[in-house]
Parts: structure tokens; C-alpha cells; sequence
């Protein structure tokens, strides 16, 4: 066998992981011209020297130089090792590398021009061993394709980046837009842009946001701040550590003190440490006094130059110090290499020193020192990320406190952890942990963010106006996002912008906004948190793996199973053990009981991310044995969710959507609606692509369920509702040898659904006659159901309380917990009830109808069911309304309003705007409750039907009589009664004679007329036996001096 066909004949399945990936290609301008020009030893020369460079550059910023290819090379950040920083890393080294070639040119004269690309993307590192391919490691992914593809469109000495290395470094460069180009290969156009130079030394908090996002959460935070700095305003110099895990806003928090400060005209000194800075000794103090200094002719600093450039800044300096510093710089620089002997003497460098290393650093911690401390006046010493300090820098910050004790001086030290800065001692030493942001604080910081205009900097040359979202943050996306990111303000800020960036785009290819914030994440996100995590992640060593096998599981997961499925490398400690070690790493966290028996992911970003590293191949066998595990017993149940999930990823869609409809009938009888809906969702992606035969029953059990949920979220008469019930009855309809008792909550929501009253009586008669062979007598007491509702909008009072006495005779409390589920999303006996007592009233029993109303709220709040709890407020504002009770009536819609907004159903909405609003106004509040009446009967329109539009039309003639309007308040009236003596809802048909009658004696007309409208209404309201409007119509006949008399019968 050749080597070709033995390395073809291997397996070609992958092994390896997924990491998120910063790419860089560079490669010679012209390289076939300076060939044809120069002497091949020439150009090889100068090739080798350019290869050189870049090694050095790449290297110097953590990335890694994968492959060189003849006039140019290949090279990755965040990886092997993920970086924090990976995408500014490797714009850092691209301009460096650039400088380098300039100054090449320019000292050598050579004719060298190189051009750069990079990009950023999640890849799959697979690995190349035992398969016979060269290198160890093949990088599979859109980042290198990519960088390859703009590298070549690059201008010369320029560096050209995708818009996802764009996202992470903008806050770091300056950027100038370039527009969209399409490169070839790829099917949609990217945007691009030129990165022109590093910005002047940003602070942590404005490198890392996109958005100006205020000060939100931290104020208890930042008046500790205030009160450490009246005390070292005062001569006691203080020394305070914020500590908290990465973006949890310690720089947020920092950079609202420097401000306040700054503008009061006090010193603020900004120290960064640096991601790798650990090998460059004091690094954050040079970094913070090189630029601007100038150098002399060989790159190097004088001492004069020095003390020159600080005195520039206010900043004195001794000559002794001057030196030093000067002598520190050149080593940062490179231009001065350590000295191998022991002593620094007049040799060693321009500077004249004759000391040794150790003399050195203690002269340059002291000369650190009087720099930050010698500042007249109060100042503020800020000292970021303290965890990545290198030795000298820590030595130096360790002194501070007992140097500042009598100094009007205020050090503010950032760490993620509190153990890093234990040498920090002292009795002015404090430190202040910053917690995460509870909901009501990220929901007002993703206001702001949505608020946010986009700058005009960050749109692409030519981007067409981005389309008007929402004036106000969608519902449900505040608790989205902080469920997602825990309360970290870094992560909120950046999943709501990459969410508020989506939902622009979509609106401008004239998509809809999501309902399910879940899918709105676009694939293949970037986002800087990412690798942040990835970096987290990585430094775990051997016992990363325990946290991706942990993730296969969830958030949360036990011991006992996570032991059972570890598989691959042994752990280098016990598995309770290095479960410990990551609950101190902070990758974990203990459940409440503080055991490692049960412990989930700190934030589920963390899960997600380690879970993202895994290969898909690889996650499906672990939910295989996930799911193997469970199913024979050998480790204690999963809920329905969870296996629905383990099911979905082991690519076994049947089992997956069962689970998922079990789990979302479990939300549904917890009235959690939205939850449903997410898992509904799950089942129906995962039916969608499957035989119809195959999956018929799992498709109604899916609409069953489906039918209360789209009723409660959008409206009973809404399109979603209508559809999911048009679509069951006629998929039972098409079975006609099954059981269709078994459907029956698809054909009673169908009848519950009909888009008027003459739909619905229809549908009653179908219900009737496709179940009237069963037995069942749940079936038969929603048969019931279903009549009282329809018999009560008849004004058939007698036989609606009949049909209750009847019904409730069949309540069997443990069948109602399912029932309530099915049925109209609400308990069948709350409903009987809450009709009772509105039937009682109509009939002139206002006792019987009281108890019933009590009745009926007391069991909604027995069976602690939300949506019952909803529905038993709206027949007690109904009947509120009927008696004119008017402060009852703001009550209880008051109360409907708060469930309505917590569980995001806009139909409730809709009622308690109106009833509140006609109350308010009915009390006298005339403008703002007519606001109100309108705002909610137009959301009513929109999302309902015509279910007690009788009454809404009544309300709104009512307003407008009282705004003396009273000729367009008769003219709705008129509408009304034609529209309800077509529909057949005629329950309220007598008050609305009796309301027109009133009305057209204000306009004037005669008492014949108006009398024979009360009298209409006296013969309508006797055949219907409401006793209550026969009673109010008599009232108004004597009001208005007119003798009793029969009418013929009712008539528009």
C-alpha cells in the first residue's frame, strides 16, 4: 500500500476540541517581482530575517507561529494556550510586525512590504496523531480561511481584520472602516477594517465595553470608595482591594471614582497589569512612563530624557532615579540585555550604573515609589488586575502601605481574588468583594443598553440605517440575559449588544422580532467573554477535562454521575478532590448544602463554554452514556428538561420530544408558560423533519399542549391559538377509527378558541357530536364546560346554572390538576364558580351570586394555580362592573394587572387597562382613565375576541357620554346592538337599549323613541330571566315619566 492510500484508508472521524481562535496570515507584497529583481540568496536573506520578526512578534504577544509558507507565515491566538486578550494579542503583534518592516526599510533599504489579515472564529483543533498526516495539529474553521482570504485583498504595511476580531479589539485600536467585501469562497459579504495604531493606554473598563453603560448596583460600593479617600485626603493614606471574578465591574467601579476625581483637578496615576506581563519586571510602571519619552538614536533612553519627559508631567526626579528608570526602560525595550557577571559597572550600558541586580531592583522599587508618591497634592493611585503582577511590581505594591500611612495618597488595587493580594497588609490595608447584580439591577442596566444609540464609528462604510427597534426593552429579554449571565455586568453588556445588533439586522431583512431569546443567538458567536473563559478553563490543566465531561451533564450535576461517565486520562487527584479544587478555582460552586456531592458551573457561561470545546462527536457518546445510565437505574432520575436535552444532543429525536412535552405539561400546570412554550418549541424541532405516520400521536400530545400556552401568551382569539387548534381537530378528524375522547382538550380548545359566537355555537355542535359515544366524565364535565360559557353569552341564565350544577357534580380535584392544564388553562370549578355568580346576579340573586364570587376567589387561591387565580379576577371585575362598584373594580384590576405583567400575558393586560381605566374615569379621572379604557380595548383588538365586546362597547359609550360626546357614544351603541344581535351574544343586548335610550335623550329626541328602546329591554331581559336589567330598565321607564307597556319584541 502506498502512503497516499494507507493514509486515505485510516479513520477519518476526528479527536481534538473546539476553541475560539484569533488567526493571523501575513505574507509578502510582490514577492514574485522582488524574486525576478533580487538574487535568490538575496531575498532568502531577507525573507528569513522577515520570518524572524514575525516569530518574534507573534511570540512576544502569546501567539503561535503554526506553519510558514515560502514569503509569508500562519500563526494562532489562543492557541495551543487560550488567551483573554487573544484577538488584541494578535492586532498588537500585526502592527508590531509592521513597524518592525518599516524600520527595516528604512535602516536597510531593502524593499520589503508585507501585508496582514485576521480573524476570529470558533475552530476544531484536531489532532493529526496515528493518523499519518504531518504536524500535530490541523486547524479546521472559518478564522484561517478567512484571514487567508483578506490577507491577500490587504493594502501594503497594512493590517486588514474580519469584523469578529473587529467586536474584540475595538476598544484597545483605532480602527478605520474599510466596508463589506465578499472573499471568495464565502457566501454572505464581511465586514472589514484597518487596524491604524494602538489607543493611548485605555483603562480596563474602556477597553473591554462597547457601550457607555452607567454605574448601576454599586453604590454602596462607591461610597466606601468616597470614604477611603476622605481619610487619605486627610493624611491617612489608605490602600483598598476590589476584588471579584472577571467583569463582575471592579474597573467599572474604578473608572466612576477616576472621574469624579479627575474633575475636581486631583492627580490620578493609572497602573495596568498585563496578561503575560509577568516576565517584564515592573512592567505596568514603564508601560505607564515610556510613551512620550523619546529615545536616542539607537532606540535607547537617557537619563536627561527622562527626568525631561516627567518633568513634563509635573513629576520630578532625582538623576539617581532618572537613570535607573532609563536603565529599566532599555531592558523592557531589548536594547540592553541583563549582564551575565555580577555587577553592573560603567560597561554595561549608557548609564553609567555601578550596581549589582540586586541593588538594581531595590534602587528601581524605590525610585517606583517616590514616582507614585511624590505627587503634591491628594492623589489617586489606581493599580489594575493585580493577579497578573509580575514579582517586582508585587514587591513594590506591598511596600505602598506603610509608605502612604501619612501621605494624602488613595491606592486602589483590582484583583479577581482576594488570596493574590494577601501580601497587601497593613492596618490601612481594606478590601470590598463585589458581588454579582441582582435582576431588578441588570434589568436597569440593559435599559441603558438598549437605549444606547449605536456609534456611528462602529458601522461599516455603507451600512444602510439600522431599522428602529422597540422603544422599550422587549419582554422577557432582561431575564434572559440574566439568567444566562448570572448578574456579571461584562457578560449582560455584551450578550444584550450582540442581541440589540441581531434583532437590527432582522428587522432590516423584514424579519420579525424573536419570541424565544434562545434562537436569537446567532451561530458562531464571538464574543470577548469567550475567551476570557476559554483562558479560565484552560489553565486548569488535566482537570479541564472534568469540567467538560461535568457540562455534558448541565449547570448543576452530582458526583456520583459525573465519576460515572469520566472516561479518557486518569485525574491527577481523586474526583471529590478535584472537584474541590475547581469550587476553589471558582469554575464551581457548592450547592446550598456546601457539600461536593451536588455542585453546578458558576455562571452557565462557564458551562457553555466548556461544553463548546468538546467535539460534537464526542458530546453525543457522553449523552449516549448520560442516558444509559439513567435509563437502567444506575444513577437516580433526571427531570423531563434535562433528559429531553440528553436526548436531543444524542441525536434521538422521538425520545427527545416526548420529554420535552412531558416536561412542558409540567410548566404548564405550574401556570409557566413561557417555559412551556421554550420546551414545546424543543419538540417541535425535533418532530419537523420526521414521518408523519411515525409521529401523529406525539403531534397532538404536542398541540394539546400547545393550545393553552399559545391562548395564554398571545391571546385566546389570537392566530397562534386559532392555528394550533385548527390544526389538531382536523389531524383528529383525518383518524377516524381513533378514540377522539382521548383529544378532546384539542377539540374543546378549538370551541374555546372560535373567532365569534356563531363559530363557537358550531363548534359546539361538532364537539357534541364526535364525542357524545363517551364515557369519560372529565370529557363529559368539560362538555358542560364549554355550555355554560356559550349559554351564559345567549342570556340563557337558567340553563347556564344548570349546566354549572351539572358540571360541578363531576369535579374530581386530582383529575382538575391535569384538566386545569388542558382546558382553558384554568381549574373547571373556579370557572363553574366565577359563571354562578354572574348568572345569579343577571337572575336577581345577589346573595347566591356574592357567595359564589367568594367561592370562587378562595378556591383559585387553594389550588395555588396563577392562571385560575387570573380568571376568577376577571368574573369578579366583570361582576364589579355590572353593579357599578366602581373602587372594587380598580382593585381587582389592579391585581390582574400584576399577574398579567409578571407572567407576560397580554390579554389580561388588555382587560385590566380597560375595566381600571373605566373606573378611574367613572370616579372622576376623566383624561387619564379614558387613556387607560383606550390603551387596553385597543390591545383587546389586536389579541382577543369577541368575547364580552358587548360590554366593551357599552364601557366605551359610557366615557364618551361623560366627555359629552353623546351622539358618537349613540353610534357605537347602535353598532353594538347589531353586531350582538348578529353574533347571538346577547347577554348585555338589554343594557345596551337601555344605554341607547339614555342617549338619545340627551340628543333630544322624543319620549316615544326612548321609551320604546327601555321597553325592548324590558322584554329581552324577562325572556332571559335577568331579573337584575328588567329591574334598571323599569327604573328608567319611571325616570323618564313613561306608563309600562308590552313591546312586540326587540329591533335595532
Amino acid at each position: 500500500m502506498t502512503p497516499a492510500r494507507e493514509i486515505t484508508s485510516r479513520s477519518s472521524s476526528l479527536s481534538g476540541e473546539r476553541l475560539q481562535v484569533t488567526a493571523l496570515f501575513y505574507d509578502i507584497v510582490g514577492s514574485v517581482q522582488l524574486l525576478n529583481r533580487l538574487d535568490p540568496e538575496e531575498f532568502g536573506g531577507m525573507q528569513r530575517r522577515l520570518h524572524h520578526a514575525a516569530a518574534d512578534a507573534i511570540q512576544h504577544f502569546g501567539g503561535t507561529v503554526q506553519q510558514l509558507q515560502g514569503d509569508g507565515g500562519c500563526a494562532y491566538f489562543g492557541l495551543p494556550v487560550p488567551l483573554e486578550d487573544a484577538a488584541e494579542a494578535a492586532v498588537g503583534a500585526a502592527l508590531d510586525l509592521i513597524a518592525r518592516c518599516e524600520r527595516q526599510q528604512r535602516e536597510q533599504g531593502t524593499p520589503l512590504m508585507i501585508r496582514i489579515g485576521i480573524a476570529t472564529s470558533m475552530v476544531v483543533v484536531a489532532a493529526t496523531k496515528g493518523t499519518g498526516l504531518p504536524g500535530q495539529a490541523e486547524i479546521i474553521g472559518i478564522a484561517p480561511a478567512l484571514a487567508a482570504r483578506i490577507q491577500a485583498d490587504a493594502a501594503p504595511n497594512s493590517v486588514v481584520v474580519a469584523d469578529s476580531t473587529y467586536r474584540l479589539a475595538a476598544g484597545a485600536f483605532d480602527f478605520e472602516p474599510l466596508g463589506e467585501r465578499l472573499p471568495s469562497g464565502f457566501s454572505e459579504p464581511i465586514s472589514l477594517w484597518r487596524a491604524r495604531a494602538r489607543r493611548p493606554t485605555p483603562d480596563r473598563f474602556t477597553a473591554s465595553r462597547r457601550v457607555g453603560a452607567p454605574l448601576i448596583g454599586r453604590e454602596e460600593e462607591l461610597e466606601a470608595c468616597r470614604r477611603h479617600w476622605a481619610l487619605a485626603r486627610a493624611g491617612k493614606g489608605q490602600l483598598l482591594v476590589l476584588h471579584g471574578e472577571a467583569g463582575i465591574g471592579k474597573s467599572r467601579l474604578v473608572a466612576e471614582l477616576r472621574a469624579e476625581l479627575g474633575e475636581a483637578g486631583h492627580a490620578v496615576t493609572l497602573l495596568q497589569c498585563r496578561p503575560r506581563g509577568d516576565t517584564r519586571p515592573l512592567h505596568p510602571f514603564l508601560d505607564l512612563l515610556e510613551p512620550g519619552l523619546g529615545s536616542t538614536a539607537d532606540g535607547a533612553l537617557s537619563a536627561a530624557q527622562v527626568r525631561a519627559g516627567l518633568h513634563d508631567r509635573n513629576l520630578e526626579i532625582s538623576v539617581d532615579d532618572a537613570a535607573i528608570i532609563a536603565f529599566l526602560c532599555g531592558q523592557q525595550a531589548g536594547h540592553q540585555p541583563p549582564a551575565p557577571q555580577p555587577r553592573v559597572t560603567q560597561s554595561s550600558g549608557p548609564h553609567g550604573l555601578d550596581l549589582t541586580a540586586e541593588e538594581i531592583r531595590a534602587r528601581g522599587q524605590d525610585a517606583v515609589l517616590r514616582l507614585l508618591c511624590g505627587q503634591p497634592g491628594p492623589c489617586l493611585v489606581v493599580i489594575e488586575d493585580f493577579h497578573w503582577a509580575d514579582s517586582l511590581t508585587g514587591a513594590v505594591v506591598a511596600r505602598l502601605p506603610r509608605v502612604i500611612a501619612d501621605l494624602p495618597v488613595l491606592v486602589l488595587v483590582t484583583a479577581r481574588d482576594r488570596a493574590t493580594c494577601d501580601a497587601l497588609a497593613g492596618p490601612n490595608v481594606s478590601s470590598l468583594a463585589l458581588s454579582r447584580l441582582e435582576a431588578e439591577e441588570t434589568s436597569q442596566l440593559l435599559e441603558t443598553i438598549w437605549n444606547a444609540a449605536r456609534p456611528a464609528g462602529e458601522l461599516p462604510a455603507g451600512s444602510p440605517p439600522a431599522e428602529p427597534l422597540p422603544a422599550s426593552l422587549p419582554p422577557g429579554l432582561a431575564a434572559f440575559v440574566h439568567g444566562r449571565c448570572d448578574g456579571v455586568p461584562l457578560f449582560a453588556e455584551q450578550l444584550t449588544s450582540l442581541l440589540k445588533e441581531t434583532m437590527e439586522k432582522q428587522l432590516a431583512e423584514g424579519r420579525s422580532l424573536p419570541t424565544d431569546w434562545n434562537d436569537a443567538l446567532p451561530g458562531g458567536t464571538v464574543l470577548k467573554l469567550q475567551d476570557l473563559i476559554a483562558a479560565r478553563l484552560s489553565a486548569l490543566g488535566p482537570l479541564r477535562r472534568l469540567a467538560q465531561v461535568a457540562a455534558v451533564i448541565g449547570r448543576a450535576f452530582t458526583l456520583g454521575l459525573l465519576t460515572r461517565i469520566l472516561d479518557g486520562p486518569a485525574l491527577p487527584v481523586l474526583p471529590e478532590e478535584a472537584v474541590r479544587e475547581l469550587v476553589r478555582a471558582g469554575i464551581f460552586e457548592a450547592q446550598p448544602s456546601g457539600v461536593t456531592e451536588a455542585c453546578r458551573f458558576r455562571h452557565v457561561l462557564i458551562q457553555e463554554a466548556a461544553y463548546d470545546s468538546l467535539l460534537k462527536a464526542e458530546r453525543r457518546l457522553l449523552h449516549a452514556r448520560i442516558i444509559d445510565l439513567v435509563s437502567t437505574g444506575a444513577v437516580p432520575p433526571l427531570a423531563d428538561d434535562a433528559l429531553a436535552w440528553h436526548y436531543e444532543q444524542a441525536d434521538r429525536p422521538l425520545d427527545a420530544a416526548r420529554c420535552a412535552i412531558n416536561a412542558a405539561m409540567a410548566c404548564i400546570a405550574r401556570s409557566a408558560m413561557l417555559e412551556a412554550d421554550r420546551l414545546l418549541n424543543v419538540a417541535q424541532r425535533q418532530l419537523a423533519d420526521m414521518a408523519a405516520e411515525r409521529t401523529r400521536d406525539l403531534r397532538l400530545e404536542l398541540l394539546s399542549a400547545r393550545g393553552p400556552v399559545a391562548a395564554a401568551l398571545f391571546g385566546r382569539g389570537s392566530p397562534q391559538a386559532s392555528a394550533v387548534y385548527d390544526e389538531g381537530v382536523a389531524l383528529c378528524s383525518a383518524s377516524a377509527t381513533r378514540d377522539r375522547a382521548q383529544w378532546f382538550p384539542l377539540y374543546w380548545g378549538w370551541w374555546f378558541t372560535a373567532p365569534n359566537y356563531e363559530a363557537q355555537k358550531a363548534r359546539s355542535d361538532i364537539v357534541v357530536r364526535d364525542l357524545e359515544a363517551t364515557a369519560d366524565p372529565e370529557v363529559r364535565l368539560q362538555s358542560f364546560h364549554c355550555a355554560w360559557a356559550t349559554n351564559f353569552d345567549a342570556g340563557r341564565h337558567a340553563y347556564c346554572l344548570d349546566c354549572v350544577e351539572a358540571g360541578l357534580a363531576l369535579y374530581d380535584e386530582p383529575r382538575a390538576r391535569l384538566s386545569r392544564v388542558r382546558y382553558g388553562g384554568h381549574d373547571a370549578r373556579v370557572c363553574g364558580l366565577g359563571e354562578r355568580a354572574l348568572s345569579s346576579w343577571f337572575t336577581g340573586d345577589e346573595a347566591g351570586s356574592a357567595r359564589a364570587m367568594a367561592a370562587a376567589l378562595d378556591w383559585a387561591e387553594r389550588i395555588d394555580h396563577p392562571d385560575s387565580l387570573f380568571h376568577a379576577l376577571d368574573y369578579a371585575v366583570g361582576l364589579a362592573r355590572f353593579t357599578n362598584d366602581f373602587p372594587r373594580v380598580i382593585k381587582v384590576a389592579a391585581r390582574m394587572s400584576a399577574i398579567a405583567q409578571e407572567r407576560a400575558l397580554p390579554g389580561g393586560r388588555a382587560k385590566a387597562k380597560l375595566f381600571g381605566g373605566w373606573a378611574q374615569a367613572r370616579l372622576g379621572a376623566l383624561d387619564a382613565g379614558v387613556s387607560e379604557f383606550n390603551e387596553g380595548f385597543a390591545l383587546q383588538r389586536e389579541i382577543g375576541t369577541e368575547e364580552n365586546l358587548p360590554i366593551y362597547r357599552d364601557m366605551e359609550a359610557e366615557l364618551l357620554a361623560q366627555s359629552g360626546r353623546y351622539d358618537q357614544a349613540c353610534a357605537i351603541v347602535e353598532e353594538a346592538i347589531a353586531s350582538s344581535s348578529r353574533s347571538g351574544q346577547v347577554f348585555w343586548l338589554p343594557e345596551l337599549y337601555r344605554r341607547r335610550a339614555r342617549l338619545r335623550r340627551h340628543l333630544g329626541a322624543g319620549a316615544d323613541e326612548t321609551l320604546l328602546d327601555l321597553h325592548r329591554a324590558v322584554a329581552l331581559a324577562e325572556s332571559q330571566g335577568a331579573v337584575a336589567l328588567v329591574r334598571r330598565a323599569h327604573a328608567d321607564i319611571d325616570a323618564f315619566g313613561g306608563p309600562p307597556g308590552p313591546v312586540t319584541g326587540p329591533s335595532p
